[in-house]
């Protein structure tokens, strides 16, 4: 590969994206750096994935091919100052920062080549799932480029529509800790009717991966999940009195209302981003950028 990448923010997902990257032998580590406001975070990093690794942003930002923001939207505002107006025109920006929206990112960085993506959890061990979008300013090249760096933490799926990036913050990015409050509430219900720990712990995470791994193969051939819920459910079985309970709890509304409340927020969380940088912020159209 003959281009180049770096990150503002050298936190836990630009680790893991730099160490994907060089696993995969996408990039070499000449190819590959970042910076970060602790300089004792900076040298930690550097020392350990031996990619070059500073404290000053505009450096990086001036001298990379992508450019990746994997910052907390608390410190957003402060890096879109620093950074607005001095990105060359053919970088490619792409944000990591939940509920930083197009607007915000393109208006403030005065830059129109964002791509807008929301990793979840499980990228950390590079199983993870990436909804991206891109606006047409970003040519084909640059999304495969992009396509390759979000490749490395797991799977990844570019939308049409950047609105549903923000669902994918409520559906697979929110998603693990609903996946995890299950699996807690799982396992203490196997020790309640007296399975040990340690056999509970086996048997629901097992059952859990292997569910999940039918029910991808089953929609692969167009089987819905309904189907092989119907196929392990004899009348009159076990099964059938435990879903029975599932639906007197309101078992599917609450994960509605659960998933639903993590897509309002993220929208309030925009909002806000827009509200604290309106007075910086300008028009897209005003943006340079090819």
């Amino acid at each position: 590969m003959n281009w180049t990448i770096g990150f503002i923010g050298a936190g836990v997902m630009a680790d893991v994206l730099i160490a994907g990257l060089l696993e995969e032998g996408v990039l070499t580590r000449d190819r590959i750096q970042a910076s970060d406001p602790s300089p004792a975070r900076a040298a930690a990093v550097q020392e350990r994935l031996g990619v070059a690794v500073g404290t000053d942003n505009k450096a990086v930002a001036t001298s990379v091919d992508l450019l990746v923001l994997a910052v907390k939207p608390q410190s957003l505002g402060a890096v879109l100052r620093q950074l607005s107006g001095v990105i060359p025109a053919e970088t490619v920006v792409l944000s990591i920062v939940a509920g930083a929206s197009l607007r915000v990112l393109r208006g403030g960085l005065r830059h129109k080549r964002v791509v807008r993506c929301m990793p979840n959890l499980p990228c950390r061990i590079r199983r993870g799932m990436t909804v991206w979008h891109a606006p047409a300013d970003v040519s084909a090249p640059d999304r495969e480029r992009v396509r390759a760096v979000l490749g490395v933490m797991g799977e990844e799926i570019a939308v049409g529509d950047e609105t549903q990036v923000d669902r994918a913050t409520a559906v697979s990015g929110s998603g693990p800790a609903i996946v995890g409050e299950f699996v807690k509430a799982f396992l203490e219900a196997a020790t309640y009717i007296g399975e040990s720990r340690a056999v509970a712990q086996e048997t629901v995470l097992a059952t859990l991966l292997g569910t999940a791994e039918m029910i991808r193969r089953a929609a692969d051939e167009g089987v819905h999940v309904a189907q092989l819920i119907d196929e392990v459910t004899s009348p009159g079985g076990t099964t059938s009195r435990s879903l029975q309970v599932l639906k007197r709890g309101a078992f599917h509304a609450t994960v509605t209302d659960a998933v639903e409340a993590a897509y309002i927020r993220t929208q309030e969380l925009g909002a806000s981003l827009e509200d604290q940088l309106a007075d910086f912020i300008v028009d897209e159209d005003a943006a340079p950028g090819q």
